[in-house]
């Protein structure tokens, strides 16, 4: 007997993001709560997407769309050809500078969401925000689930990227690390959390601060790896 395959198990096998999984980002942006609550059952009360595989998923989607604006001649290419040249950049072999800064941005933005993965499936649920009662499993599933609807914004954001000039990547950057620390902010304090209101909005700032900071540290790190790495495979030496 063969299963009736449809478009909602297509789209599982490509981006793992079927009906279900849009029905989990929407309650993340309509009722959290509903979403957190259902994450302190073992089966997600029968209903909603992990959180990991769902925020797993829309970074997988939005790698898929790199080719936008990660390519030759985008911004975000021009903006790393510029600050090479300023530091004297010397490639050795046929490979430019230009080509350089292309590798470049390919490394560093492939590993970025490694990175972020690692910190925070290890180092995020170490910070005991949540209340007494939650597990590091728990705390695991809630960093996620408030990270979710910041991270489906990137799907259309870090595309947009392409159609600004290189000179402004810098700010656009930090716009994107503000952006992405009101929305996960607001929604633990809407879903994450009991209490006041002011209870509530220090706890999700706090949350969504440390957030924004292992953020920071895995685009530093990511930034200097890619860099190192180019540098060494490719003979890149100061002028």
């Amino acid at each position: 007997m063969t299963d009736k395959i449809g478009v909602d198990d297509l789209a599982g096998d490509i981006f793992n993001l079927n009906i279900r999984g849009l029905k989990s980002i929407t309650a993340l942006w309509r009722s959290p709560k509903t979403y957190f609550q259902a994450a302190r059952r073992t089966d997600w009360s029968g209903r909603f997407t992990p959180s990991v595989r769902l925020w797993l998923s829309i970074i997988a989607l939005t790698s898929l769309l790199q080719f936008i604006w990660i390519g030759s001649g985008s911004p975000l290419v021009e903006a790393y050809t510029q600050g090479f040249r300023d530091a004297g950049v010397v490639v050795a072999g046929e490979t430019t500078v230009e080509e350089l800064s292309e590798i470049a941005a390919v490394w560093i933005f492939g590993i970025f969401p490694i990175v972020q993965l690692v910190l925070f499936l290890f180092l995020l649920p170490l910070f005991p925000l949540w209340g007494k009662g939650t597990t590091f499993s728990l705390r695991v599933r809630y960093g996620f689930a408030m990270m979710v609807p910041s991270a489906s914004l990137m799907v259309f954001i870090l595309p947009s990227m392409a159609l600004f000039p290189p000179g402004v990547m810098s700010s656009f950057g930090l716009g994107i690390g503000l952006m992405a620390f009101l929305v996960d902010a607001q929604t633990a304090y809407r879903g994450g959390f009991g209490g006041s209101v002011l209870r509530r909005a220090l706890r999700a700032m706090a949350v969504s601060g440390l957030i924004l900071t292992l953020n920071i540290t895995a685009h530093i790190a990511t930034q200097i790896a890619g860099i190192v790495f180019v540098s060494i495979r490719y003979g890149v030496t100061a002028a």
